[in-house]
């Protein structure tokens, strides 16, 4: 558990860092935010979800900052917040891209001691303040990576903050969670945007079929914030393309059998693909 004593400034009040705002004043923590959305740090003072803006946190306090900000605008807050970096217990983030954003820690020239990066596994297509809810981590996965100097109080803190969040956590190093995520985040949210482009430029669209069924299931997430995904299509590009290019070669390989009408290999590309997929939590 946090000392109540701690603040807490978060760095983008979008849904995951409004989520975190509302869950610890809930909580009775003091937390301050800033973000470029001036009616959402509005929305949120006046709902009392935040009590005050960043300026306004008392750095000669002990404070933890999050930065939740879209990955290529993590410099310019970087930089904009050095001061407060130097002067924090643990410095955190929720970004979804480690390699780009230790780039840009290394950049700048951040002393990365208090720094223990973090990645909640909750949310949904939806994005802003406007979505964000109060038990938004409850019961969900947090991957935290340690960076080589990060020091045993500020990853210690970084558990205690997922924990009393309702979060698990698990760790994975940068390198390891970037490969990881462009197959099981960021292709399948490729994937349903080109899906969804292609159903588009179709000549017959009728929006009222096309609304039911798996389709809507399955394309949910292209709804999702593009410039959210325009950030991690570029910033991890080399896992991305990696594992488009695999995926290609499956839908090749399905391609042929389904040209071969090889119903025996079909089914069992089918079965072998249903078995995984049960397996999964």
């Amino acid at each position: 558990m946090l000392d109540k004593s701690i603040q807490v400034g978060i760095v983008g009040l979008g849904m995951i860092g409004g989520s975190i705002a509302k869950s610890l004043t809930k909580k009775g923590y003091k937390v301050f935010a800033d973000d470029l959305d001036k009616n959402s740090l509005s929305s949120a003072l006046s709902e009392g979800s935040i009590d005050g803006f960043l300026e306004d946190l008392n750095c000669n306090n002990n404070f933890i900052l999050i930065f939740t900000v879209p990955i290529l605008s993590a410099s310019k807050e970087l930089l904009k917040n050095k001061e407060l970096i130097s002067k924090a217990l643990l410095v955190s983030d929720a970004l979804s891209v480690k390699g780009s954003l230790r780039k840009e820690i290394d950049k700048n020239k951040i002393n990365t001691k208090n720094f223990v990066l973090s990645h909640p596994i909750a949310g949904s297509e939806k994005s802003g303040y406007i979505h964000s809810k109060e038990d938004l981590f409850k019961n969900k996965i947090v991957v935290v990576t340690k960076l080589q100097d990060s020091s045993k109080t500020s990853i210690d803190i970084c558990y205690g903050l997922w924990d009393l969040l309702g979060a698990k956590t698990i760790n994975l190093n940068s390198e390891d969670h970037d490969k990881y995520f462009s197959k099981t985040s960021h292709l399948p949210h490729l994937i349903a945007f080109a899906l969804i482009s292609m159903i588009s430029k179709s000549d017959q669209v009728q929006k009222d079929i096309f609304t039911g069924g798996g389709l809507k299931d399955f394309t949910r997430i292209a709804s999702s914030d593009p410039k959210m995904w325009e950030d991690i299509f570029l910033s991890n590009q080399i896992n991305i393309l990696k594992a488009l290019k695999r995926f290609k070669s499956e839908l090749g390989e399905l391609e042929k059998l389904i040209e071969d009408k090889d119903s025996d290999k079909i089914n069992k590309f089918i079965k072998d693909a249903k078995k995984f997929r049960d397996s999964l939590i």
